[in-house]
């Protein structure tokens, strides 16, 4: 069966369907409405670099001004590898990052996306590392009656 792509197609069956929800002969997720952006995709090494970053630096008790100072390394593209994690690092960085915290230095620009890794393990492990490290918290009893709340709303729909 032979899907249609044409991208007007999608816009006007994905229109009529539940709010662009449903795909219609294609992913509407993959075209472009009007005052929608479209997703960029998550890496999961790249969220593993991130988490390693975060979690080393405060391992060491180091806000990012120190981190910064210390490895000579600009504090804005600190801060944009730690809050974007689309954000695609400088490798002088990545390396001196390496430094600083004693790291193998071509595994962490894997990590970064500046280099292809071989290994297929490399990602299985990066991806268990970066699914393990995020901190689990108790819901607060506002968040979880605002979760409450929203599930059933969903549900109603």
């Amino acid at each position: 069966m032979k899907m249609n792509t044409d991208p007007n197609w999608l816009k006007k069956r994905a229109s009529m369907e539940d709010g662009g929800f449903v795909s219609a002969g294609g992913l509407v997720s993959e075209i472009e409405l009007p005052g929608r952006e479209i997703p960029v995709k998550a890496d999961p090494l790249r969220h593993a670099f991130v988490r390693l970053l975060r979690l080393t630096r405060r391992e060491r008790s180091l806000s990012l001004e120190e981190l910064a100072t210390k490895a000579d390394i600009d504090l804005a593209e600190l801060m944009r590898i730690e809050i974007d994690e689309h954000h695609t690092p400088n490798i002088l960085t990545v390396c001196r990052i390496a430094e600083f915290f004693r790291l193998p230095q071509k595994p962490l620009l894997a990590l970064a996306g500046l280099l292809e890794p071989k290994d297929a393990s490399f990602q299985h492990e990066s991806l268990r590392f970066a699914a393990r490290s995020e901190p689990v918290e108790k819901l607060s009893r506002e968040e979880h009656k605002a979760l409450e709340e929203y599930v059933k709303f969903l549900c109603d729909e």
